[in-house]
C-alpha cells in the first residue's frame, strides 16, 4: 500500500463530525478562551450546538462549573453576543448550562482518557512569531498551531 496524504485521511474523519456539530462549533471550540474570556473558560466547556433543521439561532449547552450557572444565567445576553459577533452570524440564540465539574482549559482528557495539554497564550504568541515569515495563510496557520503545542510541552 502506497502512502497517502494526511488530508485525505483527516478529510474523512472529520466530515462527520463537522457534518453533525458544524463549522460554527468547531470554530468556537477553538476559540472560545478568546471569546468568553481567560476566568469563564476555565470554569466552561462547550457541549453541544443545537440547530433547528429548517437553519436560523440555536441552542448553544455549555458545561460549567457548579455554582456558576445562576451568574452565568445574568450574563448570557452578553455571552450571546459575543458569541454571535465573533461567529459574525446570528448563530445562537439561546445558552443552556449543565453543572459538571470542568477539567481545567489547560489539561483536558481526550476520549482515550489521555491527558492531552492545550498551549497557553505565551507558546500560542511564540509560534505565531515565529512562523509569521510564512506566506500561505492557511500554511503560517497550521504552523503555528503545531508550534504552540511543541512549546507547550516543553
Amino acid at each position: 500500500m502506497a502512502p497517502r496524504a494526511l488530508a485525505r485521511s483527516l478529510n474523512k474523519i472529520t466530515r462527520p463530525v463537522l457534518a453533525k456539530r458544524g463549522a460554527a462549533f468547531a470554530a468556537l471550540a477553538e476559540s472560545w478562551a478568546e471569546i468568553v474570556g481567560p476566568r469563564l473558560a476555565d470554569d466552561t466547556a462547550l457541549a453541544k450546538l443545537a440547530q433547528p433543521r429548517g437553519g436560523g439561532p440555536g441552542t448553544l449547552h455549555l458545561r460549567v462549573t457548579p455554582g456558576l450557572a445562576l451568574e452565568l444565567q445574568h450574563v448570557a445576553p452578553q455571552l450571546i453576543e459575543r458569541i454571535n459577533a465573533f461567529l459574525g452570524h446570528r448563530a445562537v440564540e439561546r445558552l443552556t448550562f449543565v453543572q459538571r465539574p470542568v477539567a481545567s482549559p489547560s489539561l483536558r482528557r481526550n476520549a482515550a482518557g489521555a491527558a492531552q495539554f492545550l498551549p497557553d497564550t505565551t507558546s500560542r504568541r511564540a509560534a505565531e512569531t515565529a512562523a509569521a515569515a510564512v506566506p500561505d495563510p492557511a500554511l503560517r496557520d497550521a504552523l503555528a498551531r503545531l508550534g504552540s503545542h511543541v512549546l507547550r510541552r516543553r
